[in-house]
């Protein structure tokens, strides 16, 4: 009888087509042979007649029963845990290695009778051979019964990318045969990577840039010194040899695209001067938060087109999320199963701007979806930006893994970039035990304490010890004490509650007593707040920057009132220009981040910066409450100086003695092959999080309701039964993180709602009323408690 691995296609054709293409991936990290084995043993289990019992008849007929324990029952045989693992988890994802031994007895039999039918039907397909357990360098590799050797958690690491090339292999194949049926499967198709040509478009770029400033005036001389030193530093630092970098530059410096020109100039050094082994196939941008990420990717796809950016947020890539129902234990798909797969970004693209959340839960999750993407980080410059906010209870293993992919003996060959102006001490020391080795600075200590000096550009006012203020007496602070005369400052304080006060505390000074209404907004006053839409963040931030914009004002437009009042949202990176900016007592690095959105260009006479205490508010607990202490450690100490890069590594130096634990669970189940345990233990941040589609927004004195441009895509999407990789896209600018325990409490519970046509393709959609951006009333969801509001 003939074999089928899905409709149409033998099976054995499968095994060759995912094999060949995860060798080429595998290929990218010295893995051919394991990854050929796993495309080839990975569907064996298919070959059972129950199996085929439920092709042929079209599910109507046949148990459903795994099918990948088989090809893992021969690789564990042959003690080839990588690829008896990542066959294992293909479907269900990555288990801990002792699930393939509880099954390996019982399936070694079967495996072998599903060979040996492949035999008899299709005389020229054999058994692959499992000539090595593990590839040469990493059986190199010391191991030792205590599992400390630097081997076990090489080969966790290795195992992971093993199981991502197969994973891609195995959905780009299945897509592949899909496409040949149905049109509504969009091929994968990104431009070839060009980093020496692109090299000469961001080149021109920033020279345009460069002679706008100096022409119009909208950055100081010593900022346009800076852009220029920096971005030669960069260029030069193209190169290097490969491994480990850091660009330290003072808020204002033009570090963002400065590292991208650094990223291109390594390639394209590399694309001309090294093996082939040696060159990059794309950049990745790594960012904390979402309004840096967007304004990064609509940055760089100005310069460089649409068609070379993916951006792809952490809240995108759902489909088999930990919070949706569980499926089989082998994963026996049906048709939604399969396209929600194809649904998935692999991270092909040329250039890619994502979450620090993304990135790194995707390296240490079991699940097929994150996982899959691994294979194309190898051969990459990543651009860690903001690179301060990594956790430090999480430090030790983002490190390790740091390291093992930028590690010369080892095959990933990556490069990678810390990008901050608050540089933390990442580097191995007694206070970091786990820290790095070999990071090259690509601007030397002296010429960044220089860079720093010449752009004091603000001035900051701490606060006098046991001074506090109401949120009534910032508001008549910032009311009427304006900078330069103009109502224009930036307010940003440690938790939501807080926003909400100050917000209200300021319009109610605004008004003044008894004229003003809860509901009304006032003109030039505005927050920012995490659960308004990423596309509404972006509708404030361009009203903000057009009402501070100064080349107005040069034209004899009055300024206008602009007053921002928001959490720790924007203090880093985003692009704003404040004469003012209130920062509430907190972390170390906060303050001086939140203060290059103050007198940025450093064109305003000085910019001031207060840091107050507030009285009504609490800090947040956990490592925020001990940061926050150790500013005012650093400041007793004499040491607080933002001017002054090396209080930068005094600070983190501090916080990380008391938050960097000395022993890692994480690490220990790492180096045991614990897959499922790590996915637990690992946490960028805390709480799952769900995508909550918004599709309509109510705007003020309206009684229509419009739709967002999400709304479409989804309709389409119900329509055809499933979503597609472009819907994903479509919504991410639509797209509100809440935290999964939120669904057991008002107004949740009643208002966020499963999709209505795959209830397991893990999106969420918001029911109630939602009103944001500058036409609502901006107090996001409807219905939320008091202590619930986020502004």
């Amino acid at each position: 009888m003939d074999y089928f691995a899905h409709p149409g296609e033998y099976l054995v054709d499968h095994l060759r087509k995912v094999g060949e293409m995860a060798a080429e991936f595998g290929g990218e990290f010295g893995a051919s042979e394991h990854g050929m084995l796993t495309g080839q043993l990975h569907d064996l289990g298919k070959a059972e007649p129950e199996f085929q019992l439920r092709i042929t008849s079209d599910d109507a007929e046949g148990k459903k029963e795994p099918h990948a324990h088989h090809g893992a029952a021969l690789a564990a045989q042959a003690n080839a845990w990588p690829v008896a693992l990542a066959v294992n988890g293909h479907h269900a994802g990555l288990h801990d290695r002792g699930n393939v031994d509880a099954i390996r007895a019982a399936y070694l039999p079967r495996a072998n009778s599903c060979a040996s039918r492949l035999i008899a039907r299709h005389s020229e397909w054999q058994i692959p051979a499992i000539l090595a357990p593990l590839p040469e360098w990493l059986a190199s590799l010391p191991f030792d019964s205590q599992r400390n050797g630097e081997g076990w958690l090489a080969t966790d690491v290795f195992t992971r990318f093993l199981f991502s090339a197969l994973v891609d292999a195995d959905s780009l194949v299945s897509e592949e045969h899909e496409r040949g049926r149905d049109q509504t499967v969009a091929s994968r198709k990104w431009p070839r990577f060009e980093p020496a040509k692109w090299l000469e478009v961001l080149e021109a770029e920033l020279t345009k840039r460069a002679e706008d400033a100096r022409s119009k005036n909208t950055a100081s001389v010593a900022v346009q010194a800076v852009w220029r030193e920096v971005r030669e530093a960069c260029s030069s630092a193209g190169a290097e040899l490969p491994g480990l970098f850091s660009l330290t530059v003072p808020t204002g410096g033009g570090k963002t695209l400065a590292s991208v020109l650094f990223a291109l100039a390594h390639a394209a050094f590399h694309d001309a001067h090294s093996i082939k082994r040696m060159q990059f196939r794309r950049i990745i941008i790594v960012i904390p938060y979402l309004n840096i990420i967007r304004q990064t990717a609509n940055e760089l796809r100005e310069i460089f087109g649409e068609e070379v950016i993916l951006e792809h947020h952490s809240q995108a890539d759902a489909p088999d999320s930990k919070h949706a129902k569980k499926g089989p234990p082998d994963g026996n798909v049906d048709e939604k199963t399969r396209r929600r797969r194809m649904a998935v970004e692999n991270w092909d693209a040329p250039i890619i701007v994502t979450t620090s959340v993304q990135f790194f839960d995707s390296l240490f999750s079991r699940r097929r979806s994150a996982a899959r993407k691994l294979h194309n980080i190898c051969q990459s410059v990543v651009i860690f930006d903001e690179v301060q906010t990594l956790p430090p209870l999480l430090m030790q293993p983002i490190l390790s893994i740091i390291g093992e992919l930028t590690n010369p003996m080892r095959p990933y060959n990556c490069s990678m970039l810390f990008c901050t102006a608050t540089q933390p001490a990442l580097g191995k020391s007694d206070d970091l035990p786990c820290g790095l080795t070999g990071v090259r600075p690509i601007v030397g200590d002296a010429a960044t304490r220089q860079h720093f000096s010449s752009l004091k550009r603000v001035e900051y006012n701490w606060p006098e010890d046991g001074r506090t203020l109401t949120w009534a007496e910032l508001a008549d602070e910032i009311v009427d004490n304006p900078v330069e005369g103009i109502q224009q400052a930036l307010i940003v304080v440690n938790t939501r509650q807080s926003a909400r006060d100050a917000h209200a505390a300021v319009r109610q000074r605004i008004y003044g007593d008894g004229t003003g209404e809860s509901t009304t907004d006032v003109d030039g006053l505005f927050h920012l707040s995490t659960w308004m839409t990423p596309a509404h963040r972006d509708e404030i931030l361009d009203e903000v920057r057009r009402r501070l914009n100064r080349v107005h004002e040069s034209h004899g437009r009055q300024p206008q009132r602009c007053i921002l009042i928001s959490t720790q949202c924007i203090e880093a990176g985003v692009d704003v220009d404040f004469p003012a900016v209130w920062r509430a007592f907190g972390p170390y690095d906060s303050i001086a981040q939140v203060a290059g959105r103050c007198n940025r260009r450093g064109v305003r006479a000085q910019g001031i910066v207060h840091i107050f205490r507030p009285a009504d508010a609490g800090i947040p607990r956990g490592v925020y409450k001990t940061a926050t202490a150790q500013t005012d450690l650093l400041r007793r100490m004499g040491r607080a100086d933002p001017h002054m890069p090396q209080s930068f590594a005094d600070y983190f130096r501090l916080l990380y003695q008391l938050t960097v634990p000395d022993e890692c669970i994480i690490q220990k189940e790492r180096a045991k092959l614990h897959f499922e345990q790590v996915d637990e233990l690992f946490r960028f941040v805390d709480g799952e999080t769900l995508p909550v589609l918004v599709l309509d927004d109510r705007q003020r004195g309206s009684t229509v309701v419009p739709l967002t441009p999400a709304a479409e895509a989804y309709e389409a999407a119900r329509k055809r039964g499933f979503l597609v990789r472009e819907d994903w896209r479509t919504f991410q600018p639509h797209l509100i993180n809440l935290l999964a325990n939120s669904l057991d409490r008002p107004p949740f519970k009643a208002d966020v709602k499963r999709c209505d046509f795959d209830s397991e393709c893990g999106l969420y959609v918001w029911r109630g009323v939602y009103r944001g951006g500058l036409s609502g009333f901006g107090i996001s969801f409807e219905g939320l408690a008091i202590e619930d509001c986020v502004l």
